[in-house]
């Protein structure tokens, strides 16, 4: 009987350790990146563009790096560290430049872009590391192809604003069987 008991807490105690690990959560077109507080840095992760493009990162209307990673001459998994530490939940305005066609994208839903349209995709926990957040765009107007591959990177040090669904599904699954689990004990 106390094999039983040790087995069932054993049960328990791994799936609430699960529930903790970071998931890659699906891309979410029209996302907004926000920092986790501290510092952060960018990694480029390629670009499948015909256009030139480059990178700027900006908070609170001032650009706080220059224009980074040309696509077509940046090597993969070159990193910069942008400079200065910034709070948790400080709003990360990520700027696409397409050199050919003067078109500036931004990260979020549209309403800043000229054609309001969301031109990036954005994925929490990228490859799994929680904190990591990957940004791809897409480079043309109108929404292109939407393949929003044309200018990727990451960014460390990120977090969601808002816990997905299943972060709230694992939780209410937690209590319902903690639940049933105390319901029985008391039965007996």
């Amino acid at each position: 009987m106390k094999i039983k008991k040790h087995m069932r807490a054993v049960a328990l105690a791994t799936s609430a350790l699960l529930s903790l690990a970071p998931m890659a959560v699906n891309a979410a077109i029209g996302d907004n990146v926000y920092a986790s507080g501290g510092s952060i840095s960018i990694q480029f992760e390629g670009s499948d563009a015909g256009y030139n493009s480059t990178l700027e990162l900006w908070i609170n209307g001032l650009a706080v790096t220059p224009a980074i990673f040309p696509n077509h001459s940046t090597p993969v998994g070159t990193i910069y560290n942008v400079p200065g530490s910034f709070s948790a939940g400080t709003l990360l305005d990520i700027q696409l430049h397409v050199v050919n066609t003067g078109n500036t994208w931004h990260t979020g839903s549209g309403a800043n872009n000229s054609d309001n349209i969301a031109h990036a995709n954005v994925i929490y926990n990228y490859q799994g590391q929680a904190g990591r957040t990957y940004v791809g765009f897409e480079d043309l107007a109108g929404g292109g192809d939407r393949d929003y591959n044309d200018h990727t990177f990451s960014f460390t040090n990120t977090v969601n604003a808002v816990p997905e669904p299943e972060t709230y599904a694992m939780l209410l699954a937690g209590m319902g069987l903690l639940g049933a689990v105390a319901r029985r004990r008391k039965a007996k």
